[in-house]
């Protein structure tokens, strides 16, 4: 192979988007991904000006004939990108540098383009949880507070029931320590949501977790003469993760297929590698690959009202829901440097992402 056909190769393999820009801001050159990116075709932007791409971009120009004098370099550049379709701007992440010839003399900008919807999308359904952390020592004061006399409401419930023997008057007190028992629940469970969860981290077969899952839920599917679809990607590679943890994570998520399911419907389960998310944080510098557990239920959907506050903590669309379940579930998710996003449409149902990263080789 020729090096003029390898690095024809290597250009158009790169799965982020790549444009070399002439010194009079026209796109000379791209990639495969651009086509992808933007919606459109070749021949609507090559030998086009860059702004047909990024118009009204007054910081990212300026940047690009900078480049053309001085050769510096841009890294974490943010623009926004323009489609030819209803959704026309999109985020994006740009890496700007000089296109050198062998003489060293500048002949153009090359800019990496990387598409930062999904990552958005991912930091905007965080949102609703963040205010946790400053609330979550008054939280769990709370907490305390409400169950300490909880248990002297439930101890003496009980012992007034076993002295009284009129049943309608048991059947009072059988409402009190059920009730009683349900407020413990949810305090318990608001305290999971604030306090600091401690991680025992292992490496992790997903798929191993999923099937547990789906073995203690069979049967409530059968009952919905439904059934499981699942869809596994057998290379996943292991992840480091609280295997337990992972477990309540995937039994409310899967729990929640069943029961929005319509009867007679299927819960699909489908595994693979991500190629949309890839992040830095304090604790892994360089960008970690993720894996992608998708649950997809065949129920009547949610309107973008209901989406908006599925990680608002009591928001719930159940008749016996505690509004805690997505919650902890992201809370949990995200100390793994995780993300959720679920989107849904009304009569078309819900498809759940969870993003995990790959284990550290």
């Amino acid at each position: 192979m020729s090096n003029d056909h390898l690095h024809q190769n290597i250009f158009h393999s790169i799965i982020d988007g790549v444009l070399l820009v002439s010194p009079s801001l026209i796109i000379q050159e791209s990639n495969l991904t651009i086509e992808d990116m933007f919606h459109r075709s070749r021949e609507s932007f090559i030998h086009h000006s860059l702004e047909q791409l990024f118009p009204r971009q007054s910081h990212l120009i300026d940047k690009v004939r900078k480049i053309l004098i001085t050769g510096a370099c841009y890294h974490d550049v943010e623009a926004e990108g323009t489609r030819n379709s209803p959704s026309s701007k999109f985020p994006t992440n740009l890496t700007l540098s000089p296109f050198i010839d062998p003489d060293d003399s500048i002949q153009g900008v090359v800019i990496l383009i990387k598409n930062m919807t999904l990552l958005r999308e991912l930091e905007e359904r965080q949102r609703p949880t963040d205010h946790l952390n400053s609330l979550s020592q008054v939280a769990m004061g709370m907490a305390h507070e409400i169950r300490n006399p909880l248990g002297g409401i439930s101890g003496s419930a009980q012992l007034l029931r076993q002295e009284i023997k009129k049943k309608s008057h048991q059947e009072y007190l059988d409402i009190v320590i059920s009730e009683v028992g349900r407020i413990n629940r949810m305090v318990k469970r608001m305290m999971d949501l604030t306090r600091p969860l401690e991680l025992k981290i292992e490496n992790t077969n997903i798929h191993k977790v999923l099937e547990e899952i789906l073995m203690l839920e069979k049967e409530t599917i059968i009952r919905k003469n439904g059934r499981f679809e699942k869809i596994y990607d057998p290379s996943l590679p292991p992840i480091e993760a609280d295997e337990d943890q992972l477990k309540q994570v995937f039994l409310n998520l899967i729990k929640n297929a069943i029961e929005a399911s319509r009867k007679g419907g299927k819960v699909e389960i489908i595994t693979r590698v991500g190629s949309g998310y890839a992040v830095k944080t304090a604790f892994s510098p360089v960008p970690q690959q993720h894996i992608v557990v998708e649950i997809i239920d065949s129920g009547i959907g949610m309107d973008q009202e209901n989406q908006k506050n599925l990680f608002t903590p009591f928001h719930t669309t159940k008749q016996k829901g505690s509004g805690l379940g997505l919650p902890i579930s992201l809370k949990i998710v995200e100390n793994h440097h995780g993300k959720i996003k679920i989107t849904s449409e009304k009569d078309l149902g819900t498809t759940v992402q969870v993003f995990l990263p790959i284990r550290k080789r």
